[in-house]
């Protein structure tokens, strides 16, 4: 096979929902892999602020069809979470206003309060390193075991994007306490979709200058941030972290949701969007995970188009 033979044939998908222990609690996690032939590698995938483990569909099928164990963990921070707390809100937590929170102003209000909670960050980096500490009790009930450890990287989309950056390096200002790292090694890649740039949730001048690993970061010319940043503020993460295996990828009218990250948007998903993201996802894994030649081929060789959609694309 060559480049553009690249990516192969999709495989089937199994799919298995299950809890492990988390301290004095159960974690939920659902699990996407390959129901044939060996898994080369690993993805914990974040969702964003209000979302859950079972979001991200599309994009984890794609990545498990093509030979990844996807683990999607659910976060404290879903609107789900808040809606059965703060019943003062009136809102159901299975009711159908919860997913698309973002439109309700009384919800979405919360939400960003919790976006910028600082206990809300630490649970999510608690949480993925619950399920790294898990990883041989998860791959007995997925993949099974490996001879020799897979790779992994770290994944999210917006708030996810966060805990991604975190996870492979940049560097925050914890509010009273000054600068802090929460760098897992485990992990030796991280995808950034709409990820976040100075001025927020203690990032800053000098924050990406450790991350020297591979990152991809991928956003839109419609996107922004949650305090009215244009989508340039989004592109931050490449342009200050140092090169070495790293790419941006800025998607032509794709807004913050980029296609449609889940079943729940508030605004209308294009096809055309999510195959581009769902390839250049691949293409990066296969390249930093894999080290699949024909993977760098195809990344090496785009330009102003991804997956026949326009796009602007930098490498560094």
């Amino acid at each position: 096979m060559d480049a553009k033979d690249w990516p192969g044939e999709a495989s089937a998908v199994s799919t298995v929902r299950f809890e492990i222990e988390d301290r004095d609690a159960r974690l939920p996690l659902v699990c996407r892999y390959p129901a044939e032939g060996q898994a080369k590698g690993i993805v914990v995938f974040c969702h964003g602020l209000g979302g859950h483990g079972g979001d991200h569909v599309e994009l984890s099928t794609f990545l498990a069809s093509h030979g990844y164990l996807v683990i999607h963990p659910t976060f404290p921070d879903g609107a789900a979470a808040l809606a059965a707390v703060a019943r003062e809100l009136g809102f159901a937590p299975d009711g159908p206003e919860v997913s698309k929170w973002i439109i309700f102003p009384p919800l979405r209000d919360r939400m960003f309060q919790i976006l910028h909670t600082p206990h809300y960050w630490m649970e999510r980096i608690r949480i993925v390193a619950a399920v790294m500490d898990n990883l041989a009790a998860i791959q007995a009930k997925t993949i099974g075991a490996s001879s020799t450890p897979l790779p992994a990287a770290i994944a999210g989309h917006s708030f996810g994007a966060y805990t991604s950056q975190l996870l492979t390096g940049a560097e925050i200002d914890m509010p009273g306490e000054g600068p802090r790292s929460f760098r897992d090694r485990r992990f030796s890649a991280a995808v950034l979709l709409s990820g976040q740039g100075r001025g927020q949730q203690g990032l800053r001048e000098g924050s990406w200058d450790a991350m020297d690993g591979p990152v991809l970061a991928v956003t839109g010319t419609l996107d922004g941030g949650a305090k009215g940043q244009d989508w340039n503020w989004k592109t931050e993460p490449f342009h200050h972290a140092p090169a070495g295996d790293k790419y941006l990828a800025v998607l032509e009218e794709a807004d913050h949701f980029l296609g449609g990250m889940t079943d729940n948007d508030p605004t209308p998903g294009h096809p055309g969007q999510r195959e581009a993201v769902s390839m250049l996802t691949l293409a990066f894994l296969d390249a930093h995970l894999a080290d699949d030649q024909n993977a760098r081929a195809w990344l090496t060789a785009l330009d102003d188009r991804i997956a026949d959609w326009p796009a602007q694309f930098m490498r560094k």
